[in-house]
């Protein structure tokens, strides 16, 4: 993982240096961005047992074919960094590849954004088959490490495993982070005991700690709703009325609403419009205890939905949220279908 993650922050720089030559040039992201990659992963670029650049196949010519036991496991297509390798056709031409040669998934990159594709699942389009998408010049590195290293040599036959380790390691965080007087409550007794035995001589009361471990959490997930002291800090408080109408956007469209709930609302009916969140799509779980969306207002264990509303297809979401939860969480139903977050835009 360290070579992995010096590999990355290497190309990283060269990126930013030299950005109008791999904006411009295919041949120079190959060369100096994925081959490099490819190489702390373990794949050697230069060895044809491992590596092999423009293989035929029946869908047409990748620019890599990784090889293990003499078979392709995994087509890799690299464009230039000027290219949005989330349209259509350029996944398609990847999918093309993948599904000609029976391999289960492929690797497109424009050597800052990686995207793991998976190649063929029944009922489901292009985008919302990405398993997962690594952003060199956007996200943290470690980050992007955890998601490359499930396509090393040695992990790539057990890459449904690793992919769902991530994905579960992913959704734990999200969870404390959208319930998190639970990591609070967690914590209390952690630093109690570790005070008691390396400090002996102070004691610190549950709400000293819990006070403290607010300020902590705020510091490392800054855009996370604000925490309420006391007991009554794991309620939510729903968004207050405002007054006079506002505006949101959702990739272009847009709606008038006077009602913060209306977001997350108008987000749903919006996928649904696109014939996405369906019945079978449900339920949609936000954190480890509570639904999004659902056929019944009802969470995971049966509580009901606080402050339900019904979406044009029948289904129910749950809106007792704050403002900036509301927002995040439209956000991340959208995401759920493959849509990035800033696809919705909302005036406050």
């Amino acid at each position: 993982m360290n070579d992995l993650n010096a590999a990355l922050g290497t190309v990283t720089e060269i990126m930013k240096k030299y950005r109008s030559l791999y904006e411009q040039n295919e041949e120079n992201v190959r060369y100096h961005i994925v081959n490099p990659i490819l190489r702390s992963l373990d794949w050697n670029p230069e060895n044809p047992e491992e590596v092999q650049p423009n293989v035929s196949t029946e869908g047409g010519v990748p620019d890599y074919a990784l090889i293990k036991n003499g078979k392709p496991v995994l087509f890799v297509e690299a464009k230039n960094l000027s290219v949005d390798i989330e349209q259509r056709e350029i996944m398609s031409q990847l999918a093309r590849y993948t599904f000609s040669e029976g391999t289960k998934y492929g690797v497109l990159t424009n050597g800052a954004v990686w995207m793991l594709i998976r190649s063929f699942e029944e009922g489901t389009t292009l985008t919302e088959r990405i398993v997962w998408k690594a952003d060199l010049e956007n996200e943290e590195l470690p980050s992007v490490s955890r998601k490359l290293i499930t396509i090393s040599r040695s992990n790539v036959e057990q890459i449904e495993v690793l992919v769902k380790k991530v994905q579960i390691l992913d959704e734990i965080w999200q969870s404390f982070l959208d319930e998190p007087e639970e990591m609070i409550r967690a914590l209390t007794p952690v630093i109690q005991s570790t005070i008691l035995q390396g400090y002996p001589d102070y004691q610190f009361e549950d709400p000293e700690i819990q006070s403290f471990l607010r300020e902590r959490i705020k510091e490392i997930a800054p855009q996370m709703p604000e925490l309420e002291p006391g007991p009554s800090a794991n309620r939510v408080a729903v968004a207050p009325v405002p007054s006079g109408e506002k505006r949101m956007s959702v990739e272009g469209e847009v709606f008038q609403f006077r009602n913060y709930f209306e977001v997350l609302v108008n987000t749903g009916n919006w996928l649904i419009k696109k014939g996405k969140l369906r019945t079978s799509d449900c339920p949609v779980g936000i954190g480890r205890k509570r639904n999004l969306v659902n056929t019944q207002p009802k969470h995971k264990y049966g509580d009901d939905f606080r402050a339900p509303k019904r979406l044009s297809n029948g289904l129910w979401i749950e809106t007792h949220y704050n403002i900036a939860m509301i927002i995040n969480y439209a956000r991340r139903l959208l995401e759920r279908f493959g849509y990035p977050p800033d696809t919705l835009v909302v005036e406050r």
